[in-house]
């Protein structure tokens, strides 16, 4: 009995250091959040009343700009600090897998090359604004006898990013789909998704914070500290389900199973923040919170079948 139950502990035990392995393995070369991305922009296009197949190489263009935006950024980052960065795994993985980083890059700029082929001018601007400040994020600037980094701006390093993925979300396919001509639903749409954003960033933060101290990043919970950041979380998170509630009852249609289930995907997220964020491996924190964004994306698509 006792032989039974040891092999089957260890059996299990393997099975988990596998999914492990291979869950960080995708993670960490960011697969994952280029799907997530394209999955995000998806949701999207279907509450802006877009038909996905009308503007099909715009999510090749946000899945390879994600890659390639992710992918550079993290190297570059790594390797400015890597003498003061003694605790985050993911930059050690990306410098033991290096053939990964250089393969993705390559890949990314080869697919969003093509990409660029079939979609509007509009969307090139955008993506080299958006471009240009997912660049600079991580890079020393030179003024003067000083050196500025947009990370090390107090609170930038998180409304950058969402700056940047809501506008990928929302702008871009209703730019390509619209022009220029924005409307208050779809300016509204941006503030709502930049708000998810925001949410689903903060956890990372907050997980970050010894890594963010040794380099001198100034985040959230850095400056406000840990429980707070958790209390503002909260209050954001039902802020977030009220106004995008409100938003589908204006300017969409009102479905029961879909709002129920993002009520229940935020829920989920908010108790892994308050009890687990702190304490989680990197890896875990970018399969819930990453994760997300292709869940959001399910929701949507049990909500349209159902």
């Amino acid at each position: 009995m006792n032989s039974d139950f040891l092999h089957t502990s260890k059996l299990l035990n393997f099975i988990i250091q596998k999914f492990e392995n291979i869950a960080q393995w995708v993670i960490f070369s960011d697969i994952y959040i280029t799907l997530g991305a394209v999955a995000f922009a998806l949701s999207n296009t279907y509450f802006l009343g877009i038909d996905w197949r009308d503007i099909a190489p715009i999510y090749f263009l946000i899945g390879s700009a994600t890659m390639f935006i992710y992918q550079f950024s993290r190297w570059t980052f790594f390797k400015n600090v890597q003498k003061e960065l003694s605790k985050d795994k993911l930059y050690y993985w990306m410098e033991e897998h290096q053939y990964v980083v250089v393969f993705c890059l390559l890949l990314s700029v080869v697919v969003g090359g093509v990409s660029l082929f079939w979609v509007n001018i509009k969307e090139v601007i955008i993506l080299f604004f958006l471009g240009i400040i997912s660049f600079l994020y991580n890079i020393n600037i030179p003024i003067g006898n000083k050196v500025l980094t947009l990370r090390r701006i107090p609170f930038a390093k998180i409304f950058l990013i969402a700056t940047v993925w809501s506008s990928m979300a929302v702008i871009l396919p209703w730019v390509e789909q619209n022009g220029w001509d924005f409307n208050v639903k779809v300016i509204l749409l941006f503030l709502i998704q930049f708000l998810f954003i925001f949410i689903i960033t903060l956890p990372f933060d907050i997980n970050d914070i010894e890594v963010d101290k040794e380099v001198g990043v100034n985040t959230i919970p850095i400056l406000i500290g840990v429980k707070r950041s958790k209390w503002l979380l909260s209050l954001l998170s039902f802020v977030y389900l009220f106004v995008f509630f409100l938003w589908i009852d204006i300017y969409f249609f009102k479905i029961l199973i879909f709002q129920i289930g993002i009520f229940i995907l935020i829920l989920a997220l908010l108790y892994k923040t308050l009890l687990r964020s702190k304490r989680a491996e990197k890896w875990e924190i970018m399969l819930w919170y990453d994760g997300s964004l292709i869940w959001y994306y399910l929701i949507c698509l049990l909500s349209v079948w159902i």
